[in-house]
């Protein structure tokens, strides 16, 4: 019983090790640059969250000034 079970996990694992194969020099290359490229859009996105961070909080400190100045009044 123990055999049987063994050689079926075997002839599947060599089935799945074939079929899947492995990877070559230039899928890992693709797959670098696809990460490489990733990184330099992230970067972009959140320098561009940064620089509308920025805006907002003068947005909000030129309104708060406005509001102040409309209480004096």
């Amino acid at each position: 019983m123990f055999l049987k079970t063994l050689t079926k996990i075997s002839t599947l694992a060599l089935i799945a090790g074939l079929t899947v194969g492995c990877a070559s020099t230039s899928d890992v290359q693709k797959a670098q640059n696809d990460a490489s490229e990733a990184k330099a859009m992230s970067r972009q996105a959140l320098d561009a969250a940064n620089s509308a961070n920025a805006c907002c909080q003068d947005n909000s400190e030129k309104l708060n000034r406005v509001f102040k100045k409309s209480m004096y009044k």
